[in-house]
């Protein structure tokens, strides 16, 4: 996946927020603030420990949201794996 890809990810992930049923506020702001962090990683990346955190909370809210939001875990689940193959 290209930078121009990861960057229509996050904007996937913002547009499934917007119409995510279910969500808590709490849950949603929390998800809002991890892609806009993306955002900023692909203008300034992190140390490494940092990009890791990143990941492990992604990954955190794939788990969390596979069976009540598959098409939104899923789409975090491509930006974890991404993120991954790019070492942001």
């Amino acid at each position: 996946m290209s930078e121009q890809a990861l960057r229509a990810a996050i904007e996937e992930i913002r547009a499934e927020l917007a119409n995510a049923a279910g969500l808590t506020e709490s849950n949603r702001e929390s998800l809002r603030r991890l892609a806009a962090e993306l955002e900023a990683r692909l203008k300034q990346p992190g140390s490494r420990a940092e990009n890791e955190a990143l990941r492990d909370d992604l990954a955190d809210w794939v788990r969390k949201l596979e069976a009540s939001h598959p098409k939104l875990s899923s789409t975090i689940g491509q930006v974890v794996d991404t993120l991954a193959f790019f070492n942001l």
